[in-house]
Order: C-alpha cells, then sequence, then structure tokens
C-alpha cells in the first residue's frame, strides 16, 4: 500500500512550482500588480475631479471652494411671515398671464399713476402688524428707509437670486449680516406708495434684477428656482420670435399685388409725357396764332367796309 501511495504521489504533477520555474512568470506577476496600481490611482483621481466640479444643490462648496452647511443648499423658499396660517396675500403679482380682472387687482396707484405689482403683499386679516422673517438664509445686502416704501431690507442668495421685503414699519438687522432662514428682519407697517394696503409687508423676489412671481418660488430651492427662470426666459423669447415672424408674414401678404408688379421703366414714362406736353404746346400755339391771325384779318376786311360807307353817308349828306 505505501508504495501504491508512493507511485500516486509521483503521478501527479506540482503545476504551481512548475509554473513558477517557468521565465515568464515573475514579470507577468509584477505586470498585474502595477495594472492595479495604475487603475486604483486613475480612479481616485477622476473621483476627486468629479467632487471639484460637483455643482449639485447636495454639495457643501461653493465656487469659490468655501465651506457651505449641507442645509442650507436644501433650502426651500418659505413664507416670509412666522405664522404662515395667519397672513394672507392682498395684493398679487402683476403677471402678463392673468385675466384683466387679476391684472387691474394687482397694480398700484401712487401719485395719480397707476403701477404694476412686482411682488405680492401680505396682511393679518384683523390689519395688526406681525414679523416679516427671511424666507431664505443669505447675506443682508441692503438695509434702508425709503420715503415712499418705509423701512426696505434686501437679503441675497446664490445664483443671483435676492429677496426684497419692504413697507416695514422697523428692522432687526443690518447691511453685512448673516441671516437664517425664518430670522426676523423686522415688523410690518404702512407706507406712502400703497396707502390702501394698510399695514402690511411687501416682499419680491429677483433673479438677476429681473422680479420673479414669489408664488412660483414656495417650496423650490434656489437652483430649482434658477433654472425654472431660465427655462422661461427661453420659452417667453422663442414665443416672441415666432410672433414676429407671423407679423411679418401677414403684413407681406397683405402688400396690394400691384405692388408686387415690376414698375414700367421711368425713362419711357418722361420721355412719353414730353413728348405729348411738347405736342400739344405746338399744337395750342399754332391754334392760337392762326386764331389771332384769322381775327386780325376779319378786322382788316371790316375796315374799309366802315369806310366806305362812312364814305358813301358822306357823298349823300353832300349830295
Amino acid at each position: 500500500m505505501k508504495e501504491e501511495e508512493k507511485q500516486t504521489k509521483k503521478t501527479v504533477p506540482m503545476k504551481g512550482k512548475n509554473a513558477m520555474k517557468k521565465r515568464w512568470v515573475y514579470p507577468a506577476v509584477y505586470l498585474s500588480f502595477a495594472a492595479v496600481i495604475l487603475t486604483s490611482v486613475l480612479w481616485y483621481q477622476n473621483d476627486a475631479k468629479n467632487t471639484e466640479n460637483n455643482n449639485t444643490p447636495e454639495s457643501a462648496l461653493e465656487d469659490d471652494g468655501t465651506a457651505v452647511p449641507v442645509s442650507l443648499t436644501k433650502e426651500v423658499f418659505q413664507m416670509p411671515v412666522a405664522d404662515p396660517e395667519a397672513i394672507e396675500v392682498v395684493k398679487d403679482f402683476f403677471s402678463s398671464d392673468a385675466t384683466a380682472q387679476e391684472q387691474e387687482a394687482a397694480l398700484v396707484f401712487y401719485n395719480n399713476i397707476y403701477y404694476q405689482n412686482r411682488g405680492i403683499d401680505l396682511a393679518t386679516e384683523d390689519g395688526k402688524a406681525f414679523d416679516v422673517t427671511a424666507a431664505l438664509s443669505g447675506n443682508v445686502v441692503k438695509v434702508a428707509k425709503d420715503p415712499a416704501l418705509g423701512f426696505v431690507v434686501e437679503v441675497e442668495h446664490d445664483k443671483g437670486v435676492v429677496t426684497h421685503y419692504s413697507s416695514l414699519a422697523s428692522v432687526s438687522v443690518k447691511q453685512g449680516d448673516q441671516v437664517k432662514q425664518g430670522a426676523v428682519l423686522g415688523q410690518a407697517g404702512e407706507n406712502a406708495y400703497d396707502k390702501d394696503a394698510k399695514v402690511h409687508a411687501h416682499f419680491e423676489v429677483r433673479k438677476d434684477g429681473e422680479a420673479v412671481d414669489p408664488v412660483m418660488a414656495w417650496d423650490q430651492s434656489v437652483a430649482q428656482l434658477a433654472s425654472a427662470v431660465e427655462d422661461s426666459r427661453k420659452e417667453m423669447k422663442k414665443a416672441e420670435e415666432q410672433k414676429a415672424a407671423e407679423e411679418k408674414k401677414a403684413a407681406e401678404e397683405q402688400k396690394p399685388a400691384e405692388e408686387k408688379k415690376p414698375a414700367a421703366p421711368k425713362a419711357d414714362d418722361k420721355g412719353g409725357k414730353d413728348t405729348k406736353g411738347t405736342k400739344d404746346g405746338k399744337d395750342g400755339k399754332d391754334a392760337n396764332g392762326e386764331q389771332e391771325s384769322s381775327s386780325q384779318s376779319a378786322e382788316d376786311t371790316d375796315a374799309p367796309a366802315e369806310s366806305d360807307e362812312t364814305s358813301a353817308d358822306d357823298s349823300g349828306a353832300n349830295e
């Protein structure tokens, strides 16, 4: 039995040992390890690059590399009041898509002129004052008292978005402050611009200086609002270009058919008119000349006859 086991062991080759004896094995192993290391390095570099270029709202870095709390990137617009249920919108944003009745209700009468409301006016049902809060976290870039609007506060956000608060009786912040969402900015009051609104707060949302309907900002992040505004601008531009093309086409179709015909050469018309005028002038002149000459002939003919009659009378008298 032992001899058989020895023979069996001799017949089973040791593949690992035989393979390691070959010259090409070690270089192949080294190359495999090098390939794995190189792949890992490249993967790490690409992952780091993608992290730096990540501009999604989930990113915790601003474009300049400064750290930003992740909670701020996930914020969405809220009503700029502490208790939204106690507040109502007393004047809407003036929209070109609204009905005539809605547009009329969104006008402000000031100094005998009607102005379009570029935001919304908020007030309580009983007309009492209330705290005005930041609709979104940001940097206070303006605090001023306007003679017509009352106290004005503006807060700057990302992507060219600014929130505007006016008709404030008092303010609780100063320029340069960093405010969090929900922080009290001031208290609602009256202003000279819209006296009919009584105690209220005027709220605006602006993108690149252009007023945006605040209603479209509710529950939207800054990135979502900016994207929606850009899409809306593209659609409006496309609609304006299409309308201009249709108006141009309609104007061309309304032109008289005579205008589309080629005009006759000016030289021929001028020549014809000159020729006709010259001919008519000559004929008229000749006709007048003939009439004058005939009149003169008639007078010459009558003159001797009168003299003859006179002579006959005279001769009769003499007789």
